[in-house]
């Protein structure tokens, strides 16, 4: 089909703009915002790399944490844990020698991450919009047009059905919220957002303190030196990456479309509930008399995160909600998602040390089994999208409302 032949006009969609409209997620558009998040992770990620310390006022450790909180959290486990074998494989001499010179590895450790963003910071700038964003919200037929050749279905299915000319309310908090007061939609947002939650608390409780539960079990005993402590904490962080957490992204990708989001989401969140009670359960004989056995059991939990809501949480916010509402929705629940990350971050180490070190790991692992168990029951709000256009959720949803 050519370029502005009939067949290819989209109908129109009515966004009305005025002073009370606030401008969203879906207003700015996913290409921008996605080029705007790749230069605001390459700032913090060499701020992050560079913060020093001082004699007084804020050390290193404040500019780390304002800079992180900027950058947000993580750039790839694998690739982050391959890094810090051979960055501390080369640095070994100087580390020996000194552990202050430990402050290069980090520090390059950490610049690492700018690379990934770098290399695809074009490619999110020059990325098209859809043809539904740029012809409802845009109102750009042009951009519409040069959206349709990523389609990868029938022209004339994508313009007559998916961007049919129906609904006529803006793009704005108040229909936002009239939308999500109705039980029937909320629920949708309060599954997608509350699991998303629930999932951080654990994953990143877990995740960011591999290190110190992989000390705790004595993989990485106490006694050693800086440097061979903190090889062998990164050889451990590998070996659960490689077990666990790889195989289950990858079991994600190959599966989802054949098992459904949602299914794949109560998957993990009901396996990684009956791991943690077994690992919280029987934390002092596996750490007492199989150490190897407890190292299993936690890659396994790391597998069903990934072959589970580490994966479809994001997902699954991606494709149940109308499209001028659906940047917000995601938006929304990737931000329940932080917060659970950031109450994890922060009352992690508190938790696990009362009492002493480590000493409530056990009860701390219990807790995530509770929370893994909420994850399963919010689960339940959201629908299955395997199989349905994106139509399905859009068309109804405005005949409601029509």
């Amino acid at each position: 089909m050519s370029q502005g032949s009939s067949s290819d006009t989209i109908p129109a969609y009515d966004v009305e703009q005025g002073p009370n409209n606030l401008v969203s997620l879906d207003d700015i558009g996913r290409s921008k915002i996605y080029g705007f998040e790749l230069l605001i992770i390459i700032l913090a990620t060499l701020c992050s790399a560079m913060a020093g310390s001082a004699a007084v006022g804020v050390g290193a450790v404040g500019f780390l944490g304002f800079w992180r909180l900027i950058l947000g959290i993580g750039w790839g486990q694998l690739a982050g844990a391959l890094a810090d074998i051979i960055l501390l494989a080369i640095f070994k001499g100087p580390v020996t020698a000194s552990q202050y010179n430990l402050d290069y590895v980090w520090r390059i450790l950490a610049a690492l991450g700018c690379v990934p963003a770098c290399t695809t910071i074009y490619y999110r700038f020059a990325l098209p919009e859809s043809p539904i964003y740029a012809k409802n919200v845009m109102k750009d037929d042009d951009a519409a047009r040069a959206g349709l050749k990523y389609v990868d279905k029938p022209v004339s299915r994508l313009t007559n059905v998916e961007v049919a000319e129906t609904a006529k309310k803006p793009a704005h908090f108040k229909a936002f919220w009239a939308h999500f007061s109705q039980w029937k939609y909320g629920k949708v947002l309060f599954g997608t957002s509350m699991s998303w939650f629930l999932l951080d608390i654990a994953f990143y409780g877990i995740t960011l303190n591999q290190s110190v539960v992989l000390t705790a079990i004595g993989f990485a005993p106490k006694g050693l030196s800086p440097w061979d402590t903190l090889f062998k904490q990164g050889l451990g962080n590998l070996i659960v990456v490689l077990l666990g957490a790889l195989p289950g992204y990858y079991a994600t990708v190959f599966l989802v479309e054949k098992m459904g989001r949602k299914t794949i989401q109560l998957i993990g969140f009901a396996v990684d509930t009956i791991l943690f009670v077994i690992v919280a359960a029987a934390y002092k004989p596996l750490v007492a008399q199989a150490m190897p056995a407890f190292v299993v059991l936690f890659a396994l939990i790391q597998f069903f995160f990934q072959f589970g809501a580490n994966a479809t949480t994001f997902i699954i916010p991606a494709e149940v909600f109308p499209t001028r509402f659906r940047a917000s929705a995601h938006g929304f629940s990737a931000a329940c998602g932080k917060a659970g990350a950031i109450i994890s971050a922060f009352g992690f180490n508190s938790l696990v040390n009362v009492g002493g070190t480590n000493a409530c790991l056990q009860q701390t692992l219990g807790i995530f089994a509770a929370i893994m168990a909420l994850g399963f029951c919010t689960t339940l709000f959201i629908p299955e999208s395997k199989g349905k256009p994106l139509n399905y959720f859009e068309a109804e949803a405005e005949a409601e409302e029509l």
